[in-house]
C-alpha cells in the first residue's frame, strides 16, 4: 500500500509544478534511478522509485493534455467546424451553452489548416432551440482554456482541463450556421450524445410534471445532475450542510451500487430457486455459479447512474471506488476499507492526474478516510455500537472536515451534524430511490413516472418542513484567521487530537497552536491592503485595514448561475476571514461594476452602502441597510486610514431642485464615485469609469493635491476616452492597475494610454495578465519583522498568477 500511496503522490504533485520538464529527460532520470534501486535493493529507494514513477506518469499526461489543447498561434482565430452536441443545453434569454464533439475543425479561409478534433465548450447567442444529438456546421471563434485567478476562489481553467475541453468559444454568426442531417451510423459523436439525449428526455418529463419548484429542482439534480434550478436554494443548502445530499455525489453512486447488488443477489436466488425446482421435477439443470451476479449488477447500476449524471468528475471517482470493491469480490478477496481507499486513490491518479486540483477530491477523500477510521474496528460486543458510532461520526466529520472546508470554501456549516442525522437516511432511502424508480419507469409510462416523482416531491417538501424549524439566519462559521498553510496545519492538528481516545488526557494540548493563532494573530497586522480582483472586463477592489473591510464595485453578473459577487468576491473575503463587509461602494450603474452586488448581498451582506447617483437597486435588496449617495467631500476614518470621496460634486436631489449643475453627472461613466484612500503618506485613488470631462473637472476642483499617487486603478479600464495627458501628468502614479478582460474585444488598455503612463515612470499592472493583484503596506512593527525578507520595507506586492504559477496555465 505504501508504494501505491507514493505513486499517487507523485502523479498528483505534478499538477502544482510551475513548469513541465521534457518527457525524454524525465524518462532517462527515472531509468537511472530504477537501475540504482535494483542494484542496491534499498527499501527507501524503492519508495522513491514509486514516487518518481508517479511523477513520470504525471509528466506524460501533462504533455498529452497540452498537445490536445488549442495551439497558441490559433488563439482567438475563427474556425469552420462540424460535429454534434453531446451535452444538455444550458439556455437562457441571452445565450445557449453546450459541449460540442467536432468531427472536423478547419481554419476559416484556409482548409489546409486542420486541427485534431477535441471536445469544445461553445456559447451561441440568440440561438434557436438546441437539443443533444443535433449535428451542426458552425463558424466559431476559439480560445485556449482560461479563467480568472484569485486567491481562495473557483479555478475555472483547471475545471475546463479536467473536463477534457481543448478550447472554449462562441458561434460567430447564426446566419452561417447550418444543421446537418443525423449520422446514419454509430459515430463517436452519436455514442457520446446518447446519454445526453436520455438526460434531456428525463429533464423534459420532470419539468412538465406537476411538481413544486423546489421539488422539481431537487429531482433534476438527483436524476441527471442538473443543478441549475437549485440556485434559489443553494445558500440554504450550504448553510445546512446538505449540498452533498441533493446533488449527485459519491454517496449516491455507492447507494445505487448497493441497490444494484441487492437486485443481483435477489436475481441469483431466483435463478437458483428455479433451478432447484427444475431438479425436483426431474429436469436436468446445469450447475450455476452466480456469485458474480450481485457485484456485477452493483457496478453496472453505478455506471448507469454515472452516465445519467453526465459522468462528472465526482461520479467517476465514486465509480472507480465501486469497481475496486467489485473486483475484490470477484477475486474472492476480503478487502479492508483502507486498502480499497488506497487503490481508488491510485486508480484516480492514473486516470485523472489533475483531480487533486478539485476541492471535491479532497473533501470526498477526507470524509471517507474519517469514516473508515471512525468505524474501525467494524465489530463490537456492544449492541448499541453501530448507533453510537453513527451519531458520533457526524461530530467527527464536523471536526476534521472543518479544516478542508474552511481552506477551500472559507466557511463551514455547524448545523450539518444535526441536519445530516435526519436528512441522510431520509434522502437516501426515500427520495433517491423514488427519483430513480421514476426514471426507470419513464420509457414504459410517463403517467406512472410522474406519480412516482410526486412521491419524491412529497419527500422533499417534508424534509423542508423540518429544515424550516432550524434558525434561518444561523449556520455558517467563518474562520477569523485568513487561510494559510500555518493555519491549515494548526487546525488539522487540533482536529486529530480532539478525536483521540479519552485516555489521552494530553490531547487538549493539540488545540493550543490554533488557539494562539486565533488569540494573537487573528489577521495579519497591516496598515493598508488593497486587492484588485481578477474579474475580467469589470472592476472589484477589496480594501482592508486591521479591523475593517471595504469593497469598491462588485463586478458583473455573467449569467444566472455565476456572478462576480457570490463567485469571486465572497469566497475571497471568506478566505481572508471576513464574515461581513463594513462598507461597499458601487461607483456607478454599469453592469460590469454593479451587477455582482445583488448576489453578494445574499451571501455576504454589507453594513453600509454608498452608491453613485445613477445606481438604482430594488428596495427589497437594500432592506435594513444604511444607504448613502456618493457626494464629494464625504469623509470617514478607520484608525490611521482616511477615506475621502472626491466626485461627483453635486448630489442628485440638488440637481433636481434646480441648483447649479456645473460638473454634475447623474448617470453614466462620469457619475462614478471617485474614492481616495490616505494612509500616512500613501495615497490610493479609485476613480471608477470617469472619462476626460470628469477628469478635467476633478483636476480643476483642487480636491486632488499635488502629492504623487502611489496606486491608481486606471479609469475606465484603460479606455482611450480616459487617462488624459493632463490627468496622468498631474497624478504621476507610481503604480497603475488595469482591470480588464483578457484579449477582450474592447481592447483595454488602449496602447496610447499605456504609453502615457510609461512616460511618467508608472509601473504597469494588468489583471488580465497577472490575475488578482495585492498591494500591502505594513505597519511599523510589521515592517521591522519583514525587513529581512523584503527590500521595500513598506510595500509588498503579490500577483495571483505569480504566486500560483502552473504549467497548465
Amino acid at each position: 500500500m505504501t508504494y501505491l500511496i507514493m505513486l499517487s503522490l507523485g502523479v498528483f504533485s505534478v499538477a502544482w509544478w510551475p513548469w513541465l520538464p521534457g518527457f525524454g529527460i524525465s524518462s532517462g532520470l527515472f531509468i537511472l534511478l530504477l537501475s540504482v534501486s535494483v542494484c542496491f535493493r534499498l527499501k527507501g529507494l524503492i519508495w522513491l522509485v514509486s514516487l518518481s514513477a508517479g511523477m513520470l506518469w504525471g509528466i506524460f499526461s501533462g504533455h498529452q493534455l497540452l498537445s490536445k489543447s488549442l495551439p497558441d498561434k490559433y488563439n482567438g482565430e475563427e474556425f469552420l467546424i462540424s460535429g454534434q452536441i453531446v451535452s444538455l443545453v444550458d439556455s437562457n434569454s441571452v445565450r445557449s451553452r453546450f459541449s460540442f464533439a467536432p468531427e472536423s475543425i478547419q481554419l476559416l479561409g484556409d482548409p489546409d489548416q486542420q486541427l485534431v478534433p477535441g471536445k469544445l465548450l461553445l456559447s451561441w447567442y440568440a440561438a434557436e432551440a438546441l437539443h443533444p444529438g443535433q449535428r451542426w456546421k458552425l463558424v466559431v471563434r476559439l480560445r485556449r482554456p482560461r479563467g480568472f485567478v484569485n486567491p481562495g476562489t473557483f479555478d475555472y481553467q483547471s475545471w475546463l482541463l479536467q473536463q477534457g475541453y481543448m478550447a472554449t468559444g462562441y458561434v460567430r454568426s447564426s446566419e452561417s450556421a447550418r444543421q446537418l442531417p443525423d449520422a446514419r451510423f454509430l459515430t463517436a459523436g452519436n455514442i457520446a450524445s446518447l446519454p445526453a439525449q436520455l438526460r434531456a428526455r428525463i429533464q423534459q418529463s420532470i419539468e412538465q410534471s406537476e411538481l413544486s419548484p423546489r421539488g422539481r429542482a431537487v429531482l433534476l439534480a438527483l436524476s441527471i445532475g442538473d443543478k441549475r434550478q437549485l440556485a434559489d436554494w443553494w445558500q440554504d443548502l450550504a448553510r445546512l450542510g446538505i449540498v452533498h445530499l441533493l446533488v449527485i455525489s459519491g454517496l449516491h453512486i455507492g447507494l445505487v451500487a448497493l441497490f444494484g447488488a441487492a437486485f443481483g443477489k435477489g436475481l441469483a436466488r431466483l435463478v437458483i430457486l428455479i433451478s432447484s425446482a427444475c431438479t425436483a421435477l426431474g429436469f436436468r439443470s446445469p450447475s450455476l455459479g452466480l456469485h458474480w451476479l450481485a457485484p456485477v449488477c452493483g457496478v453496472l447500476a453505478a455506471a448507469a447512474y454515472s452516465l445519467l449524471a453526465g459522468f462528472s468528475q465526482p461520479t467517476q471517482r465514486a465509480l472507480i471506488a465501486v469497481a475496486v470493491v467489485v473486483i475484490a469480490k470477484l477475486c474472492f478477496r476480503r478487502i479492508r476499507p483502507f486498502v480499497c481507499l488506497v487503490w481508488a486513490l491510485a486508480l484516480i491518479a492514473l486516470l485523472q492526474p489533475l483531480a487533486a486540483l478539485s476541492a471535491g477530491f479532497w473533501l470526498s477523500f477526507t470524509a471517507v478516510a474519517v469514516l473508515i477510521a471512525w468505524f474501525s474496528p467494524w465489530q463490537s460486543s456492544d449492541t448499541w455500537w453501530p448507533q453510537k458510532r453513527t451519531v458520533s461520526a457526524q461530530l467527527a466529520l464536523l471536526v476534521i472536515m472543518s479544516v478542508p472546508l474552511v481552506f477551500f470554501m472559507g466557511r463551514l456549516s455547524w448545523l450539518a451534524p444535526l441536519v445530516n442525522l435526519i436528512a441522510v437516511p431520509w434522502v437516501s432511502l426515500v427520495t433517491v430511490p423514488s427519483v430513480l424508480l421514476g426514471c426507470l419507469v419513464l420509457p414504459v409510462s410517463n403517467n406512472i413516472a410522474e406519480a412516482i416523482w410526486k412521491l419524491s416531491n412529497w419527500s422533499v417538501e417534508l424534509l423542508w418542513k423540518f429544515l424550516h424549524l432550524l434558525p434561518s439566519e444561523q449556520g455558517f462559521l467563518v474562520s477569523p484567521v485568513g487561510a494559510s498553510s500555518l493555519v491549515l496545519l494548526a487546525a488539522l492538528l487540533a482536529g486529530l487530537c480532539l478525536l483521540l481516545p479519552r485516555q489521552f488526557s494530553e490531547r487538549w494540548l493539540g488545540v493550543l497552536p490554533l488557539a494562539l493563532l486565533l488569540v494573537f494573530n487573528a489577521r495579519p497586522k497591516v496598515g493598508l491592503r488593497v486587492t484588485v480582483l481578477d474579474v475580467g472586463q469589470g472592476l472589484a477592489v477589496v480594501v482592508e485595514t486591521d479591523q475593517q473591510s471595504l469593497l469598491y464595485d462588485s463586478g458583473a453578473q455573467f449569467s444566472p448561475a455565476f456572478s462576480v459577487g457570490s463567485g469571486i468576491v465572497a469566497p475571497f473575503l471568506w478566505q481572508r476571514g471576513w464574515n461581513a463587509i463594513n462598507t461597499t461602494v458601487i461607483s456607478h450603474e454599469d453592469g460590469d461594476h454593479s451587477g455582482g452586488f445583488a448576489s453578494l448581498q445574499q451571501v455576504l451582506p454589507s453594513v453600509q452602502l454608498i452608491t453613485g447617483p445613477g445606481v438604482d437597486y430594488p428596495e427589497a435588496l437594500l432592506q435594513g441597510q444604511n444607504v448613502e449617495i456618493c457626494l464629494a467631500g464625504t469623509q470617514w476614518r478607520w484608525g490611521e486610514v482616511l477615506f475621502e470621496i472626491l466626485s461627483p460634486s453635486v448630489a442628485a436631489d440638488s440637481v433636481a431642485s434646480g441648483a447649479n449643475t456645473s460638473g454634475a453627472y447623474l448617470r453614466g461613466n462620469n457619475s462614478s464615485c471617485v474614492l481616495r484612500i490616505l494612509w500616512r503618506d500613501i495615497q490610493v485613488l479609485l476613480p471608477g469609469d470617469i472619462e476626460s470631462a470628469a477628469e478635467y473637472e476633478l483636476l480643476d476642483s483642487g480636491r486632488l493635491d499635488s502629492a504623487q499617487v502611489d496606486l491608481l486603478v486606471a479609469p475606465h479600464h484603460g479606455s482611450k476616452t480616459s487617462s488624459t495627458q493632463r490627468f496622468v501628468q498631474q497624478l504621476r502614479p507610481k503604480h497603475v492597475i488595469f482591470s480588464a478582460g483578457y484579449q477582450h474585444h474592447f481592447g483595454h488598455p488602449h496602447p496610447s494610454v499605456v504609453k502615457r503612463y510609461n512616460a511618467v515612470g508608472s509601473q504597469i499592472w494588468n489583471t488580465a495578465e497577472q490575475g488578482a493583484i495585492t498591494f500591502e503596506w505594513l505597519s511599523t512593527r510589521e515592517r521591522f519583522k519583514e525587513a529581512s525578507r523584503e527590500l521595500d520595507k513598506e510595500l509588498s506586492i503579490t500577483t495571483a498568477r505569480g504566486q500560483e504559477q502552473r504549467w497548465w496555465r
